[in-house]
């Protein structure tokens, strides 16, 4: 049976570019979308098959499950509530998956929107 779940990826650091490549190289998905704020950066996943997007928004809308690992609390709130930004994207079908390095309100703003937006999420590291 092919893969049928989409998933997207948000920042590309270091950490970001390994741990999207992984889920490229597993072949359990049907879509691995990337985006990052340098859209330079996406080029080189493209290559290995990846998809890319405009805006956060466009990975979440597209994909069951979006994963971030963003650099600092700034970047994560950006991401998630500025404009395009994930919660434009998400509803009720949509898994959102937050690594990123921040505190513990940054996270909790973040758990709180995306629950009241009707989508489901998990906090991981910090």
């Amino acid at each position: 049976m092919a893969p049928q779940l989409k998933v997207g990826f948000l920042g590309l650091g270091i950490m970001g570019t390994a741990m999207a490549r992984n889920l490229l190289k597993s072949g359990l998905f049907a879509d691995v979308v990337v985006w990052n704020r340098s859209s330079t950066k996406c080029e080189e996943l493209v290559k290995e098959g990846a998809k890319t997007a405009a805006t956060p928004a466009e990975v979440v809308k597209q994909c069951d499950i979006t994963f971030a690992v963003l650099a600092d609390p700034s970047a994560a709130l950006e991401v998630v509530f500025g404009a395009q930004g994930v919660l434009e994207g998400l509803s009720a079908s949509k898994g959102y998956v937050d690594m990123s390095t921040v505190d513990e309100s940054t996270s909790q703003k973040i758990a709180e929107a995306v629950t009241a937006k009707g989508g489901g999420g998990l906090r991981v590291g910090g």
